[in-house]
């Protein structure tokens, strides 16, 4: 056995992996159950915008829950700054480059919004939803799906991007998740926590339908299995019913309701 499988076996990928199907088995990738609600909320006369859209819908292995849920609306347009992404998007046809704080739209042209892993990205958040808002027709709904602030592995990374040399930072985060730099994006985080995100909406007549904290897919330290051990324990406190405010994203959805503009309901303490 050569040295890099031996290592691989040992403390690398293949050991964590082992580990995860140990210590949680039932664990649904986040991506997936983020589809899955999406895919309640679309129909046959629903059109759509994906708001960020990137280059595809969802994650790597689940394009059969992409294609069904573009082959299920009556039209889906994807929207993103990047005009890369955009460009090689694997299955949204009608695809436009534009800000979320100058949306490139008529006021109502949409029943559904969704943002997958985008309010993170968001430089003014206030001013973004409020686009978002405008897009809507009253009756629709906005799908979030960003990480969660109060996760200590999230807030690290919001913490640790803020000294780290840009270079140094691609590269751990090309290293551990592997991605390519040209899918790594600057993040603000000033809407990622359930508090947050509710004080915006909730201002804009947009009033909570459901909240899901998920727990992370995998740990971000999945090369190096004696500290995703520790990570993996971490996800499954986090799975709990105590300390499932600190999972890893936040999956929200909110109703856009114009006679609710302004009104206060009770939030959970962050």
């Amino acid at each position: 056995m050569r040295l890099a499988e031996l290592w691989e076996v040992t403390f690398g990928r293949r050991m964590t992996y082992r580990l995860m199907k140990w210590m949680v088995p039932d664990l649904i990738w986040n991506q997936q159950i983020y589809g899955t609600l999406v895919e309640r909320y679309t129909t046959r006369n629903t059109t759509w915008l994906d708001l960020g859209c990137g280059w595809r819908l969802l994650g790597k292995d689940l394009e059969p829950i992409e294609d069904r849920l573009v082959g299920s609306v009556r039209s889906v347009v994807g929207c993103d700054p990047d005009f890369h992404s955009v460009r090689k998007h694997r299955n949204i046809r009608k695809r436009v480059v534009g800000s979320a704080e100058t949306l490139p739209f008529q006021d109502g042209s949409f029943d559904l919004l969704t943002c997958n892993m985008v309010v993170e990205h968001l430089g003014d958040p206030e001013k973004s939803f409020s686009e978002m808002v405008r897009v809507l027709r009253p009756g629709g709904q906005i799908v979030i799906h960003t990480p969660n602030l109060l996760n200590y592995a999230v807030f690290l990374n919001h913490t640790v991007a803020r000294w780290m040399p840009r270079k140094r930072l691609l590269a751990l985060i090309r290293f551990a998740d592997k991605r390519e730099e040209d899918d790594i994006f600057v993040t603000f985080y000033r809407a990622n926590t359930v508090r947050r995100l509710l004080r915006i909406c909730q201002a804009l007549g947009l009033k909570e339908e459901s909240r899901r904290i998920l727990t992370p897919p995998r740990p971000f330290f999945n090369f190096f299995a004696p500290l995703a051990f520790i990570q993996i324990l971490l996800m499954r406190l986090t799975m709990s019913r105590y300390f499932g405010k600190f999972g890893a994203t936040i999956l929200m959805v909110l109703n856009y309701e114009p006679g609710a503009r302004g009104i206060e309901t009770q939030v959970a303490a962050d």
